[in-house]
């Protein structure tokens, strides 16, 4: 079985469904990041679009998980780069007010449908048939589709799920016949790669925490990087092989394995 102190420089977490269950902490968040930060850098990250890294930073706070908001990762503030970096301007943005605050933040021009040469697609909890048939117009334009990320749904504790922005991704590229050009969160490595580059860190030198199979653990593979999947039920075939996983019940569990390692 992989060590997972082996290498590792940095611990990467996942947010929603791992450290916080929507406005509440995991059992045991508060001890493993008090308790890691002794030996190792720690970052956050998530794909939620709809919050600022502002926001997402708060939040943590309150909920005792300290940190400092350069260790905040979410998929709107990688989307503002990826396109400032790419150069993509002129946005027409179906998502939340964060969103566009990000995209603001580093210069970009969140504009109407009318004036927009692209677009970039979000969380929206106001989604709409008239936002598809604004997309559309972009698209049809030969405007560039960037989607923050494909998540079919996200918890929101109790067992709960809602919708994610694959739902409105899914709705656009039907109507458009076409897949977004990029997709900015996980399992994409983009924000690894970002988090790779501020913290001078290698690929082998990462830790991915995380609940999902599909987008965290996935990530992390497709990185090279370390992958803990924190889950309490019968996992999937494809995981049970994958002997690059390793799976833990919960973090107190994975807390316990880190200090029998490093003792």
């Amino acid at each position: 079985m992989t060590k997972i102190t082996v290498n590792t420089k940095l611990f990467a977490f996942d947010l929603d469904g791992t450290l916080y269950f929507g406005g509440n902490a995991a059992d045991g968040a508060v001890n493993i990041i008090n308790y890691l930060r002794e030996k190792y850098k720690i970052v956050f990250f998530t794909n939620n679009s709809s919050k600022t890294v502002s926001q997402i930073h708060e939040k943590l706070n309150i909920l005792g998980i300290s940190c400092s908001i350069n260790e905040v990762y979410t998929s709107s503030s990688a989307t503002a780069a990826y396109l400032k970096e790419s150069r993509i301007d002129k946005i027409y943005v179906i998502g939340s007010q964060g969103l566009c605050d990000e995209l603001q933040n580093v210069g970009l021009r969140t504009v109407d449908v009318n004036k927009a040469e692209n677009l970039v697609v979000g969380l929206d909890f106001e989604f709409s048939y008239n936002k598809i048939a604004d997309a559309l117009s972009v698209l049809l334009k030969g405007g560039k589709f960037i989607a923050c990320n494909e998540d079919h749904f996200f918890p929101i504790g109790e067992n709960k799920q809602l919708p994610g922005c694959g739902a409105m991704v899914g709705a656009i590229s039907a109507a458009a016949g076409r897949k977004p050009d990029f997709v900015i969160g996980k399992p994409n490595t983009y924000i690894l790669s970002k988090i790779s580059e501020d913290f001078n860190v290698k690929h082998n030198e990462i830790a991915v925490v995380g609940d999902s199979y599909e987008s965290d653990i996935q990530m992390a593979l497709n990185y090279n990087s370390k992958a803990i999947l924190i889950s309490d039920k019968v996992v999937v075939d494809k995981v049970v092989v994958d002997k690059k996983v390793i799976i833990v019940k919960n973090l107190g569990e994975l807390q316990q394995l880190i200090r029998r390692e490093i003792t």
